[in-house]
């Protein structure tokens, strides 16, 4: 019969493996040590570039207005617009000016005047990332140079997003609904306007037989329905004339004063890139001496 056997691990073995453990990052360190003792001055050079790149940036960063509009939509997911707004953001980011201008109806110029422009949704995330169904307003971010096209560039912005051709396709469907809803309404109407007209008549026929009104009938229905149905039509003539997938629900608030990038901030980044790059390249050079 086979015999079992076991390993076991007594406490000397989990000692030995935790000093060795020990030990092996201890050299590690030391070694870390040494290399950066003996390679501080390229750390210093390192951290001077990083902090210098900073100061040039900081020194030709341009001033810029930022602000947020709302907008709403009623058909398709938020994505459509999401992924439509990236491709702006993906031309101003490019410097492809031309393209943009043409996309947004807007003269090179203007379009130049952008720096940054996104889609966010409810959350403040990416609308592009967004696939919910929910038909909540959305985010439009900008960055610009010039404050003052804010307004005319959200109006251009809300055409380009109804100008998508699933849109206008969709639109064009929706509007011949509502234009046989004003058509069947506007008979309805007619037909109220028939029965308001005879039974006026009807009233004063009676009054001129026989000299008093006997009125059997309550006219408060039918002018009820009637004012009703006028409501429906003005509100149907206007959805027709300004019918819209998109549409602004709040405009840009744009800051009074220009921002600027912080002078700290970029000190922060671009000298510790350079600290980290150059930690990197001392223990290489070491690491290389020593083989």
């Amino acid at each position: 019969m086979a015999e079992n056997k076991t390993d076991n691990v007594s406490i000397k073995d989990i000692e030995m493996y935790a000093a060795n453990i020990k030990l092996f990052y201890s050299k590690l360190f030391s070694f870390g040590i040494h290399a950066l003792k003996k390679y501080w001055y390229i750390l210093l050079l390192g951290i001077v570039l990083g902090s210098s790149f900073a100061w040039y940036k900081y020194r030709n960063a341009l001033p810029y207005y930022e602000g947020k509009a709302t907008l709403t939509f009623t058909i398709f997911n938020k994505k459509i617009f999401g992924e439509m707004i990236d491709k702006l953001r993906n031309l101003s980011r490019s410097g492809s000016y031309k393209t943009l201008s043409e996309k947004l109806n807007i003269n090179e110029n203007e379009a130049k005047k952008i720096i940054d422009i996104e889609g966010l949704n409810i959350a403040g995330s990416p609308l592009a990332d967004d696939i919910t169904e929910s038909k909540q307003p959305f985010y439009i971010r900008v960055k610009l140079r010039d404050r003052q096209i804010a307004d005319t560039l959200l109006v251009r912005v809300e055409t380009y997003l109804n100008s998508n051709p699933q849109v206008k396709s969709q639109m064009a469907n929706n509007l011949i609904k509502m234009k046989e809803k004003l058509a069947f309404i506007n008979d309805q109407i007619r037909k109220l306007d028939t029965l308001k007209a005879d039974y006026k008549f009807y009233l004063a026929q009676q009054a001129v037989n026989s000299g008093a009104v006997i009125n059997t009938f309550n006219p408060v229905d039918l002018f009820t329905a009637s004012e009703k149905l006028f409501t429906t039509k003005a509100d149907l003539e206007w959805g027709i004339i300004n019918y819209k997938v998109v549409r602004i629900l709040d405009p840009f608030i744009i800051n009074d004063f220009p921002v600027l990038p912080s002078l700290s901030g970029l000190l922060i980044k671009y000298a510790g890139l350079g600290l980290v790059i150059t930690i990197i390249l001392s223990l290489l050079l070491y690491t290389f001496k020593k083989i």
